[in-house]
């Protein structure tokens, strides 16, 4: 399987909010269609976990240093994963004593 591609924090909360209300619409499905007599509690975790990232992005969005820094944070991330140099050698690590 390839590695996860971009995604962006609008899309990640709109995904997790859609499954919170999958899971809750199938449960009480099951419910009332007399299939279990009560929600399974692992699949109301679930659902209260995918609630909870809802509400975690919701956080993150509404501050701005929290934004900066996460930018920042992710630039400094894609840094580390690019390709090494042509001249490995020549590279100075910074606070790499030699």
């Amino acid at each position: 399987m390839k590695p996860p591609g971009r995604t962006t924090l609008a899309r990640m909360q709109r995904t997790a909010a859609l499954e919170a209300e999958r899971i809750e619409i199938s449960q009480d499905a099951r419910v009332h269609g007399g299939l279990i007599k009560q929600p399974m509690p692992e699949q109301v975790e679930k659902r209260d976990d995918f609630a909870g990232m809802v509400n975690l992005i919701d956080a993150i969005q509404s501050d701005q240093l929290i934004m900066d820094r996460l930018k920042e944070r992710i630039k400094a991330q894609a840094a580390l994963r690019a390709p090494p140099a042509a001249d490995a050698e020549d590279v100075e690590i910074e606070g790499e004593d030699r």
